[in-house]
């Protein structure tokens, strides 16, 4: 994959492009991290990098891949040793992008390019998902960054908000969901309407909503056999089995823990997504992918990537009222469910892996060029050898 920079890299010179990913745990970003370091291994001038944990999924699954990376062996990632491991492979190369993933990554950044030389060094802040701002060296690695990516623009004002910066410093990216290959939508015997939501089982997420829906729609007498799925696992797991035998609706309800989208979603037949989260690309994209019409609840980080009635059919969120009336359009209305899955099937190259990626290499391009690191002409100087 090849990208035409603004101005020409001076010949000869590589671009060292260090993804800093310090979470422990799998973490939702760590698919959008590999898909970067992926595209950036085939990508001149860059040389990328991914710092991590060892032993954690990102480190694996490079590993594995075999794509540069430089494992962190202890548990603290501030380690003297780890430090000197960094630099010593950072200061084979003048010029570096450093690209954090998290606020730990944020403050290890700060850290590297405090010890480098002026001007060879641009630092970028990442928020895909939800952000971390507790670290103590946050503020002062975010005053020193030349760009803080957030996923949507929600989170883009809580970090604004938090950090102080102008907002000429933030750019908004959604993280690059890769939701190929999902087969064919299958017909479920009797004509049977499975509804399902993804999703960490929270309060304020949107699951007791759809309970008290399946209330409603209990009600309504010449719909076809249905059923509510809900793919995740959380606190409200006891919470929401009770309350639908309150209403009676336990026996349409199936709270099925962790999935593989790809082997559930083909067997829906609606897709909604919770509410109180902060950004909605992988979701949107998986019901996009699947073939599914989506019912999306009306929030700030929803509106940036939705239109209502074209590719998503949105609603207010919290209220099981609107949302009963929601699915029953869906499911009423053929006419208007395919036409929310072909705008869903246009939309899909909005949150795409490939729009991912070519937005970040236009981010390092244009960091490139407003650092200076660029030339006119091919010829060679002394000054692009490495430190």
């Amino acid at each position: 994959m090849a990208f035409m920079p603004w101005g020409r890299v001076r010949a000869g010179a590589q671009m060292l492009v260090v993804l800093l990913d310090l979470h422990p745990q799998p973490h939702p970003s760590q698919e959008c991290i590999l898909a970067l370091l992926r595209a950036l291994a085939q990508t001149k001038p860059f040389i990328p990098l991914l710092i991590c944990r060892k032993h954690s999924p990102p480190a694996v699954r490079a590993a594995a891949e075999g794509l540069p990376v430089l494992a962190l062996g202890s548990g603290w990632p501030f380690h003297p040793f780890s430090l000197l491991r960094i630099w010593l492979r950072l200061r084979k190369h003048r010029w570096a992008v450093l690209q954090s993933f998290g606020g730990q990554s944020a403050a290890l950044a700060y850290l590297l390019a405090a010890r480098r030389k002026a001007n060879r060094t641009s630092v970028v802040h990442t928020h895909f998902f939800a952000p971390s701002m507790r670290h103590p060296l946050l503020h002062k690695s975010y005053a020193a960054a030349d760009c803080i990516v957030c996923g949507s623009s929600t989170i883009a004002k809580l970090v604004q908000q938090e950090s102080g910066l102008p907002p000429d410093r933030f750019r908004v990216m959604p993280p690059g969901a890769k939701r190929i290959g999902y087969p064919e939508r299958r017909t479920q015997r009797n004509g049977r309407i499975a509804i399902c939501m993804p999703g960490v089982l929270a309060e304020g997420h949107g699951q007791e909503s759809l309970v008290h829906a399946m209330a409603a729609l209990w009600q309504v007498e010449d719909l076809p056999p249905w059923e509510v799925r809900l793919i995740g696992s959380g606190l409200m797991f006891h919470v929401l089995l009770d309350e639908a035998q309150k209403l009676g609706v336990l026996d349409r309800l199936a709270i099925l823990g962790e999935q593989d989208l790809h082997e559930v979603l083909p067997s829906c037949g609606v897709l909604i997504l919770p509410s109180g989260e902060l950004v909605y690309a992988p979701g949107l994209a998986d019901g996009w992918a699947a073939g599914l019409p989506v019912i999306c609840p009306a929030l700030p980080a929803a509106l940036e990537l939705t239109r209502d009635h074209e590719n998503a059919l949105l609603v207010a969120p919290d209220n099981p009222q609107a949302l009963a009336a929601a699915i029953l359009r869906v499911i009423r209305d053929p006419k208007l469910a395919e036409k929310l899955v072909r705008g869903g099937k246009t939309s899909l190259a909005s949150v795409s892996e490939e729009r991912m990626i070519a937005d970040s290499l236009a981010l390092y391009h244009a960091l490139i060029a407003k650092r200076g690191w660029v030339a006119s002409s091919p010829a060679s100087t002394q000054d692009d050898e490495a430190e």
